[in-house]
């Protein structure tokens, strides 16, 4: 929460800023957006064999952008609570995770009928851990990302987005990622739109051996029913995901899953905007999963999955 506090403070601080920027024509804007995310694993169990709840984030995201300029800034910060109880209290293994991070993204191509940015992202992650456990180490990440649009016509457009993330004193096994979503966009008018994509996320060792294979097809449906309304229903449905060892030994895999869900978003004033996402995600597994997070013989797993929160445009 206190970085939540520092969020607002850095406002205070741009704020005068922005108003001089306003006076001499610079146009440049901060947003914010502040949200309370909270997933659940059905059946979930710590250490102790207590059910819990298992992750509750608070996150602080600030946006700084310029429409006459080719360069946008996002600085966002997450502190999530991995088991904790029924009331938000803490169970005897709980612990807090924090992460910031920061991205600078400059536009390449600006046309009628194409865009094309380039994103630099950098991460810093610490990894506190249960009481009475041996301490992780931060770890690092730094990212590059390409995304572009191509329209072919008034209704018909390519979307795409590619990551790829480098690791530096990770945790896990891995220590190189490629993630991506591509597809395209149906506009049947400003109030309707549907997109159909394709996501593939690849994780490595420092070897390159394959450590995590993700594949999933999936389908959004923006529709803005009044000025101030809008609803975004979504489905995923999983086509891989394979865990390896660093033997290339496949130690885990889905057998089936999906999720469906769906964003609404308020424009209460032209500034201010509530919003609020859920979603469901049932699947079934191979093995049974770390914390007890699958269960029976079939080692099913669901996931519900909550969002509120508040954006304002300063």
């Amino acid at each position: 929460m206190k970085y939540i506090v520092g969020l607002i403070y850095s406002i205070i601080i741009i704020f005068p800023t922005i108003c001089f920027s306003e006076l001499n024509d610079d146009s440049w804007r901060v947003n914010t957006n502040i949200y309370l995310e909270i997933e659940e694993y059905q059946g979930q169990r710590d250490s102790f064999k207590n059910r819990v709840y298992d992750k509750i984030s608070t996150v602080g995201q600030l946006k700084l952008y310029n429409p006459k300029s080719d360069w946008r800034f996002t600085l966002d910060h997450r502190e999530s609570l991995r088991n904790h109880g029924r009331n938000f209290s803490t169970s005897r293994d709980s612990y807090i995770r924090n992460r910031t991070q920061i991205d600078a993204i400059k536009q390449i191509i600006n046309t009628p009928k194409s865009d094309l940015e380039l994103g630099f992202r950098y991460r810093k992650e610490s990894n506190d851990v249960e009481p009475n456990s041996k301490a992780r180490s931060s770890n690092r990440l730094y990212g590059l990302t390409p995304a572009g649009e191509y329209r072919f016509n008034d209704n018909w457009s390519f979307n795409f987005w590619l990551s790829y993330f480098y690791y530096s004193n990770y945790f896990n096994d891995s220590s190189h990622e490629a993630e991506t979503e591509y597809g395209v966009t149906y506009k049947y008018s400003d109030a309707l739109k549907a997109k159909l994509t394709v996501y593939i996320d690849n994780q490595w060792d420092k070897h390159f051996s394959t450590r995590f294979l993700q594949s999933q097809v999936r389908a959004y449906l923006p529709i803005t029913i009044k000025p101030n309304w809008k609803i975004t229903p979504y489905v995923r449905y999983f086509l891989q995901e394979n865990t390896y060892d660093k033997n290339n030994y496949l130690t885990q895999e889905i057998k089936n899953g999906f999720r469906i869900g769906s964003r609404v978003e308020y424009k209460a004033t032209p500034s201010l905007t509530l919003w609020s996402e859920l979603a469901y995600e049932p699947s079934t597994w191979k093995s049974p999963k770390k914390n007890g997070i699958t269960s029976g013989y079939d080692n099913k797993q669901t996931l519900y999955l909550g969002k509120i929160g508040v954006k304002y445009q300063w």
